[in-house]
């Protein structure tokens, strides 16, 4: 790991550092600063390459100002370090790069009511998905048959159970997989949830309309006489 004390020439590129496979969130601090779409970004990008300020800011069409306010919010709340120094121009720059491999978020109680972490990632994975293809087309697939797959299966829970632990098992495999500093950068999205119920219908479930027209035209009871 590069000595953050040190000051090197800029010609010498720094190395990623060896980072701790994970990193317990827990803090209402660190949540909220998860919780930000350009720190998220930041940490993407500084989690196989360490970058600068300026270098961050050229990446995201950002000024390097707002970029070091985001960099000094996310190294205070300990998911971002300095990890070289290089002497660019006269000017000492920093490196940053995460404090580990993945984060693993514990939302704090009094957070339960934001936007869901969840909800978050499926939006960043889709954002994601469309910069690939604007820039790489069909490449982006990287030779997947067919488009990126969303679907619905009905089954029991005890099947449910088997498919959602072995995409479990799959999703961790792949979070502590031993990164290659000469390999290509991939993006995983994964979501096993219950459909809503509007998709709960079965034959033997009432439709609304059904359920409606028995409260508003009840039958008759079969002992009740017809006095016409």
């Amino acid at each position: 790991m590069s000595d953050a004390h040190d000051t090197s020439d800029a010609s010498e590129a720094p190395m990623m550092p060896d980072l701790p496979p994970s990193l317990p969130i827990r803090s209402a601090q660190q949540y909220k600063a998860l919780g930000d779409p350009v720190r998220v970004r930041i940490l993407e990008l500084i989690q196989h390459q360490p970058h600068t300020a300026k270098q961050l800011a050229d990446l995201l069409g950002k000024p390097p100002g707002t970029i070091g306010h985001q960099l000094r919010v996310l190294e205070a709340a300990g998911l971002a370090q300095v990890v070289a120094r290089r002497l660019v121009k006269g000017i000492v720059a920093k490196y940053y790069a995460r404090t580990a491999h993945i984060f693993l978020v514990e939302t704090p109680q009094e957070l339960d009511a934001e936007r869901s972490l969840g909800h978050q990632r499926l939006q960043r994975a889709h954002d994601e998905l469309a910069e690939s293809l604007a820039t790489l087309g069909a490449e982006a697939y990287f030779g997947y048959e067919g488009d990126p797959e969303f679907f619905h299966v009905r089954l029991s829970p005890e099947r449910a159970s088997v498919y959602r632990d072995r995409l479990s098992a799959l999703t961790e495999e792949l979070l502590h997989e031993a990164p290659d500093p000469a390999g290509t950068v991939f993006a995983v999205s994964v979501a096993f949830f219950v459909a809503p119920p509007s998709l709960q219908v079965t034959e033997n479930t009432p439709s609304a309309d059904a359920r409606s027209q028995d409260s508003e035209d009840p039958q008759q009871p079969e002992n009740q006489q017809d006095d016409r």
